[in-house]
């Protein structure tokens, strides 16, 4: 919001997006700490998804300055994202999660690390727990050969290691992109309308040549809470597929089937255990439904992608997120996917 310099030194404008949906309760912290920041020249733009807890009437009470969309229905995260990028000026993009609350330097640490190396298409922060700020949420995800995505170094403690990180998975609780490249991969892919869009974004610009990184200088405090619901298990099992059939080739979807077999049995079976196989099915008929539109996007991704990526080598073997943990994962599951990464996937 402020635009002005510091001495000699120039800052590129930024704009930092955000897009609520009834979000009331943490949005006054979250705008408060961003208003703060040290950095001196940015705009923000808020996109709400047709709030019905006056989120809308609180921002332009208190933020007057502040831009805001307001949507007439709730498109999700993906489109309210894209309309927010396309509200905007700046040459760089900063998305931002409205439970959040974030340090001074928050975005000039972002701003460094893209204005030191041009080939870094996207940058993220480390992001910590609200209620446990020694402890880490995640520092962008991490992405399984199957698509199963998780939180990068969830749980850890803070530690005073700041060296930058390089990474597949990314995460849009805090980030910041080009707008150049954004143009050249393309938005963020409406039909995946929440969970896993960022993964899928992050990927197409990995396959195009650029690096995803985390700066831990960069500090978010996150108000996370890990969900079980019906309609998140439909959504993430729906966009992992979708995020396998668009951005591998031939040659590696046939690598991974065997594998994708043996974990989708496994998935159904544990659908009917927990209560949630209708969603399943639900998931595979929309694919089914789409496939015209994925198969068009896919063959877009494979046209572009540098041949010279190797898109499984920065991918985790198995699946290590703490939340869902148990001993099937463990001496079962997991072995089993290690296994056949070491022996298939990666020769």
């Amino acid at each position: 919001m402020k635009n002005c310099s510091k001495g000699t030194m120039s800052y590129p404008f930024v704009s930092v997006v955000i897009v609520t949906y009834n979000n009331r309760n943490d949005i006054e912290e979250c705008l408060r700490s961003v208003l703060d920041q040290e950095y001196p020249d940015f705009e923000v733009i808020l996109v709400d998804n047709d709030s019905i807890d006056d989120t809308v009437e609180l921002i332009r009470g208190k933020f007057p300055l502040i831009k805001v969309v307001e949507n007439n229905k709730n498109y999700g995260a993906a489109k309210g994202y894209n309309i927010g990028i396309n509200a905007s000026k700046g040459g760089y993009i900063a998305l931002l999660n409205p439970d959040t609350v974030v340090e001074r330097d928050w975005l000039s640490e972002l701003v460094k690390v893209m204005e030191e190396n041009k080939n870094i298409g996207a940058c993220q922060s480390r992001i910590l727990l609200y209620d446990k700020p020694d402890t880490i949420n995640t520092e962008g995800n991490e992405v399984n050969y199957l698509g199963f995505t998780w939180c990068r170094s969830y749980g850890k403690k803070n530690s005073d290691d700041k060296q930058i990180q390089e990474t597949i998975g990314l995460s849009v609780c805090s980030a910041i992109l080009r707008r150049d490249v954004l143009e050249e991969v393309g938005f963020f892919d409406e039909d995946f309308f929440m969970y896993l869009d960022d993964t899928d974004l992050g990927l197409r610009a990995y396959l195009m040549g650029y690096k995803i990184v985390c700066n831990p200088k960069s500090i978010v405090y996150h108000k996370y809470k890990f969900r079980v619901e019906k309609k998140k298990f439909y959504y993430l099992e729906r966009n992992r597929v979708m995020l396998l059939l668009k951005n591998y080739h031939t040659v590696e979807l046939l690598k991974i089937l065997p594998a994708l077999a043996f974990m989708e049995v496994g998935v159904v079976l544990l659908s009917l255990f927990q209560g949630w196989f209708k969603e399943k099915m639900l998931s595979y008929a929309w694919i089914f439904r789409n496939w015209g539109a994925i198969k068009s996007k896919r063959a877009a991704i494979c046209r572009r992608r540098g041949n010279e990526q190797k898109i499984f080598s920065m991918m985790s073997p198995s699946v290590t997120f703490e939340e869902i943990q148990n001993p099937i994962l463990t001496r079962v599951v997991n072995p089993f996917l290690r296994a056949y990464y070491r022996l298939v996937v990666c020769r």
